[in-house]
């Protein structure tokens, strides 16, 4: 029953959560479960966080122990799919997912955590150094656009790097050592550890000078040459509006977002349909801009001034023209 409901698991939501999946949701879900690294760059109303949610439950649910770390750029982007996670598990029909989360969940100022099956399920933002402090094998990573390059390489990716079940393997290897030197087995009769760590990555599309695009071309490359992918497995959503069931999006909110520049203007191309856009519609290049802006601690900077003894709040308006977009 087990491996049935593991190989068909449109089934498997609807039977635990009440919840009836289109085939696109499961075909995503499949790749999420059987892939180290995915990515759905996918436009707005296409459902990124809820598929998030699901795939954190049925992970967690097939395998015992998992720890999933959801992060965002703040900490209301990585909240969010926790609350859906949560509405998930107390809806009706769900009586067989609320058992499997029978303790409540832990929620903080800076983080919410539910324990699951051996595991559990954190969501915390990427700010500070705290992150640093965290343990996973599973990471989902929200508005993976808005996140900085650095950021990615060195803190969120040497998460994958210690397995989930590394007592284990340290015992196996142990008694493979000694039966090895008995004589009883060869070296090549080892066993073979499956690479069980994963990275989800959510987004919209963006420039094609940006990190995400970069990191698209590079995982592209590697499904089409599995040669450089090494053991490693990769998966690519990429999935516009249009290509949604009719009843699925709320044509009101196209039809205004498209009135305001229409469907050629790069903004609705890459928030609605998912595609790369190499610049803006603006009077100034978004990717000369880039080019022109500063990096990390570059000369000149800005620097704030204040009277010593004192400590100071300092907020900035993204959006002091009032500007609807």
């Amino acid at each position: 029953l087990a491996k049935f409901l593991r190989a068909n698991l449109g089934i498997t939501t609807e039977l635990v959560s009440g919840i009836k999946l289109a085939p696109y949701q499961e075909i995503t879900l499949k790749a999420l479960m059987n892939r180290n690294f995915s990515m759905c760059v996918w436009g707005r109303g296409c459902g990124k966080t809820f598929i998030a949610s699901v795939f954190a439950v049925l992970q967690c649910i097939f395998e015992p122990g998992t720890k999933i770390l959801i992060a965002g750029p703040t900490f209301r982007t990585a909240r969010f799919i926790f609350q859906n996670l949560e509405k998930m598990v107390n809806s009706k029909g769900a009586e067989l997912l609320a058992q499997a989360f029978s303790m409540r969940p832990s929620k903080r100022n800076d983080q919410y955590e539910w324990q699951i099956n051996g595991g559990s399920i954190t969501a915390v933002p990427l700010s500070g150094e705290k992150i640093r402090g965290f343990r996973a094998n599973i990471l989902v990573l929200d508005e993976f656009l808005l996140l900085p390059e650095e950021t990615i390489k060195t803190v969120l990716m040497p998460f994958l790097v210690a397995p989930q079940d590394m007592a284990e393997r340290i015992k196996v290897r142990e008694i493979e050592d000694e039966l090895i030197k008995q004589g009883k087995m060869k070296e090549n009769d080892r066993m073979v550890f499956e690479n069980n760590s994963k990275m989800v990555a959510l987004s919209s599309a963006s420039y094609t000078f940006e990190n995400l695009f970069k990191t698209y071309k590079d995982w592209t490359q590697k499904i089409y040459k599995p040669e450089e992918a090494g053991e490693s497995s990769y998966f690519i959503s990429q999935m516009g509006y249009e290509a949604l069931p009719p009843d699925m999006i709320d044509t009101t909110i196209i039809e205004e977002a498209r009135s305001s520049g229409g469907t050629s203007n790069s903004s609705f191309q890459r928030e609605y349909c998912a595609q790369f856009t190499d610049g803006s519609d603006s009077y100034f290049s978004a990717k000369k801009m880039e080019l022109c802006t500063l990096k990390g601690d570059e000369e000149p900077s800005t620097l704030m001034v204040g009277r010593s003894g004192k400590r100071y709040v300092m907020g900035i308006d993204p959006n002091m023209s009032d500007s609807p977009s």
